[in-house]
This record gives C-alpha cells, sequence and structure tokens, in this order.
C-alpha cells in the first residue's frame, strides 16, 4: 500500500474560475456586439454561486434573468442594481407589490388570466415582458391579449420574449419556423416607430453563429428592421463553460469550463482478476487491478447513473470509473496509470469535470445533461472563488 500522504483537500471541492465566467459573457456579447446583455443566473447560477456570480459581471451586463421570486429579492438586497427579470414564476397579488418595491420585471406567460397580469402590472405602475409560444409549448401565450397594442396603456410592455427549444440543433429549421411565428404574431408592433424590445436567443442561438455578422444577416432575414438594435440576449449554460450544441464549433470551443469539481483519494487497494468491485458487484476485474477510492458521490451531486468507464482525470491522466456510485464515494480503475510509471498515492486529487475534462462529457456517460449536473452540486460541496 502506499504511504498515506495528507492534503489540505478531504472533501469535495467545486473551484469556480470568475475569470472564465467573464471570458464566455465577454464571448456571448461578442456575437451580438449591438444587443443587451442578459445574464441568466437561476438555480443559483446554474450552481456556481449566484451572487458571486452576479458580482463578477456587474460592471457590464445590462441585467440578469431568475426563475423565482424568491431569487429576484435575495439578488436585489445584495447590491444588485442591475433590470432583473423574473421568467417562469407563477404571479400572485402579493407578488407584484414585491416586485414594484423591489423594482422587478415580471415576464407573464399564461394565456388563461393574461388581462388580469397586465392590469395588475399597469396598476402598479410595473414594467412587464410577454412571453409568446412559438413552439415549446411549455409557457407562453398563444396568441396576443384583444386589444393589444403599442397604446399608452400597455406602455410598460417592455419587450416581447420567446424560448427556442432546438436551437442546439445542426438544422435552423425549427428554430427559423419559431421565428417566422414570432414574427407573425408581432406583426401589429412593426407599424410603430417605437418597437419593442425583443429576447429570443439562448446560449445554442448564439453560438451556433460563427460571426456576429453572420448572425446578424440571419436575425435580419427572419424578422426584418425589427432585428436592429433591439435584440436581449440571454445566455444561460455557455456563461458556466459548457457546450449546448450537438455539434461543437470552432465558437463553442472556446468556451472556458468555470467550475471544476475535484475530491481527494483517500484508498488505494489492489484487487485480483475476478473480483467485483461496489454495490452489487456491478465491475468485475478484467485482470489484477489497483482501484482509488475517491470521496465523492451521489450525496455531492456526482450522477448516481454514471456508467462504468466513465473519465476521472488524476494527476493529468485519465481512469475509468469502476462500480457503481455511492452516496459518498466513487471507485476508479488507476491501473493502467501505475502500469505506465505515474504516481497515484492517497491525497491526490481527481478531477471530476471542469478544466482537462469537459462536464458534457461526463454528461454523455451518465445519460443525462450539463446542466443537471452544475446545478445538482449540493450545498454541501464548497465553492472557492478564484478571480
Amino acid at each position: 500500500m502506499p504511504k498515506h500522504v495528507t492534503h489540505s483537500l478531504q472533501h469535495a471541492t467545486a473551484s469556480i474560475d470568475l475569470d472564465a465566467l467573464r471570458a464566455n459573457a465577454k464571448l456571448a456579447k461578442s456575437l451580438a456586439p449591438h444587443s443587451q446583455l442578459l445574464c441568466m443566473v437561476k438555480a443559483d447560477a446554474y450552481g456556481h454561486g449566484m451572487l458571486k456570480v452576479t458580482g463578477a459581471l456587474s460592471d457590464w451586463v445590462d441585467a440578469y434573468g431568475v426563475a423565482r421570486l424568491q431569487e429576484a429579492v435575495a439578488l436585489r438586497e445584495s447590491g444588485c442594481q442591475q433590470k432583473i427579470v423574473i421568467f417562469s414564476h407563477h404571479f400572485h397579488d402579493d407578488d407584484f407589490a414585491t416586485a414594484k418595491q423591489y423594482g422587478l420585471i415580471p415576464a407573464l406567460f399564461a394565456q388563461h388570466n393574461i388581462n388580469d397580469q397586465i392590469a395588475a402590472c399597469e396598476a402598479a405602475e410595473l414594467r412587464y415582458w410577454l412571453k409568446l409560444d412559438t413552439g415549446m409549448h411549455r409557457l407562453g401565450l398563444e396568441t396576443l391579449p384583444n386589444n393589444w397594442s403599442l397604446a399608452a396603456t400597455h406602455s410598460l410592455c417592455e419587450a416581447l420574449i420567446t424560448h427556442l427549444h432546438s436551437a442546439d440543433n445542426d438544422a435552423l429549421d425549427a428554430t427559423d419556423k419559431q421565428l417566422a411565428v414570432f414574427h407573425k404574431m408581432i406583426s401589429s408592433d412593426l407599424d410603430h416607430p417605437e418597437c419593442r424590445q425583443f429576447s429570443i436567443t439562448n446560449s445554442a442561438g448564439l453560438l451556433r453563429h460563427k460571426t456576429a455578422a453572420a448572425r446578424a444577416d440571419w436575425l435580419q432575414h427572419q424578422l426584418g428592421d425589427y432585428a436592429h438594435n433591439r435584440e436581449i440576449i440571454r445566455p444561460g449554460i455557455m456563461l458556466y463553460g459548457a457546450d449546448p450544441l450537438q455539434s461543437p464549433n470552432s465558437i463553442s470551443q472556446q468556451l472556458q469550463p468555470v467550475m471544476t469539481l475535484k475530491a481527494p483519494i483517500i484508498d488505494i487497494r489492489h484487487v485480483q482478476q475476478g473480483e467485483t468491485i461496489g454495490y452489487a458487484g456491478a465491475w468485475t476485474a478484467p485482470r489484477d487491478s489497483t482501484i482509488a477510492t475517491i470521496a465523492i458521490g451521489y450525496g455531492d451531486g456526482y450522477p448516481r447513473h454514471a456508467t462504468n468507464g466513465t473519465p476521472v482525470l488524476i494527476n493529468g491522466k485519465l481512469a475509468d470509473l469502476a462500480g457503481r456510485v455511492s452516496m459518498d464515494m466513487i471507485g476508479v480503475d488507476v491501473t493502467t496509470l501505475i502500469a505506465n510509471d505515474d504516481t497515484v498515492q492517497v491525497g491526490d486529487q481527481a478531477t471530476l469535470w471542469g478544466r482537462g475534462l469537459p462536464v458534457e462529457t461526463i454528461a454523455r456517460h451518465a445519460m443525462t445533461i450539463s446542466y443537471q449536473l452544475l446545478t445538482g452540486v449540493s450545498p454541501r460541496v464548497a465553492r472557492v472563488y478564484s478571480e
């Protein structure tokens, strides 16, 4: 057995690189330089820490997007001065008063009571956005309210928005169809000299265009003059360095991982060929093997359904997950590393995803998506921030 090595890292830790965060946000802005930038920070900034993330971006971001009224209040009480838009919170009467108190912007989306919700905003002199359903069929108005227009009674509506459901696909057919629906729904606005702003583009919708000019031409073709200088982009997952595209391109490959999830090796043992590892004996040693036990599990947010062979990075070299993921630990087959004279010892840090090992890779092995992995990192995992 290797000599025990004391190491400062005793449990799983998520290192958050705020410089990488800013670089990713700047990349988003570079693809739509004439648009306003709204950064999505819902779900505690996709698991990265909402207040730290917004603090790092505060100097040049126009707005933030959240999913819950409580998130917005916490953000405002932290000192945030930017616009805060609440995207999927079902507003009740008291919520409008809270939104007014804190200067928040509700995105209204429910057809069944949209007239009442607009009236509540107008009565409170509260700015709002309207979400249109152009094909996602989840939230959003299928039709604008009767007699709804740019009349003064609706002057508090700042933006018309929709959500692209397939912008990550290689083909743009579904996205083009959604934009055609959007264009038709807002046609009454287009004749007005002071058209509202609009917000359509998510991370995938930005990254699939390799230059700002190509993206501007595409948007102009879809929406005409309405597209000029009126857009609010709202990147989410790309801010945190994960690539949402089905086929990564030269732009999406510039993303920098913001979270690097690490945990220490806490034990190393040798097993003979034919012996099994972990619950239900789900991995059988194909030869005499060396197994490193790492202090991370599904209790920390490492995916329970990660398969045997899921890569783990140890001292810059890849090793394979061996056996089922437990609540607090995993087994990793380091036989090949040791055979190649690489030193592996108790106390060494293993990278589960992040710099050197894309979170998308782990997501594929776990049959999930990067969003779930990042947002699922549990509170017991310490976040350590670097500028």
